[in-house]
């Protein structure tokens, strides 16, 4: 990365280090059932007609969420700096991912309430060749953001863990 100063430097080789632990930890055959097959169906296949339906219809498999939920939170833990996990899972059929696990107000690409999105190329170069990946912030955004591959037993990426640290300092909490 060209024209970046030591800290923000700092910053991407610290989320670089956790993302990599995950790559090594995270489970993949876990995480691609998180989500219940019916609400990936819904999720997958709007309908125009009722559009809070997937909603309706949204089931996790909690024992799975909770213990990825619970994993993402220590491995934010075990960073240097403030920083929040999230893992997304293709839409099968789309071009599409959907989040199933989200940790924190630190996000690159999820909004609150949204429940699918058009995957991003960084998360495709992600996807095809399995490697941790650094994402330069856009324009005016101080967000710094590395993605991790997280794979299946047969070592295919089946969904990506993403990483994201302020790069400026929060403010205390008596500001």
């Amino acid at each position: 990365m060209t024209g970046v100063n030591a800290e923000t430097e700092a910053v991407f080789a610290e989320l670089a280090r956790i993302a990599e632990i995950a790559a090594g930890i995270l489970d993949g055959e876990e995480v691609k059932r998180i989500i219940a097959e019916q609400a990936m169906h819904y999720v997958a296949n709007p309908d125009p007609e009722h559009r809070y339906l997937s909603g309706d219809y949204f089931d996790a498999d909690h024992e799975l969420f909770l213990r990825t939920k619970k994993l993402l939170t220590r491995l934010e833990r075990l960073g240097k700096v403030p920083l929040n996990g999230s893992v997304w899972v293709p839409i099968p059929g789309r071009e599409e991912v959907t989040v199933a696990v989200q940790n924190g107000a630190y996000h690159r690409y999820y909004q609150f309430g949204q429940e699918r999105l058009a995957t991003p190329p960084e998360m495709k170069q992600v996807f095809a060749n399995g490697q941790v990946l650094r994402v330069a912030p856009a324009e005016g955004d101080r967000l710094a953001t590395v993605l991790a591959p997280v794979r299946d037993s047969l070592g295919d990426v089946v969904a990506v863990a993403e990483f994201t640290a302020p790069l400026d300092a929060p403010p205390p909490a008596w500001s």
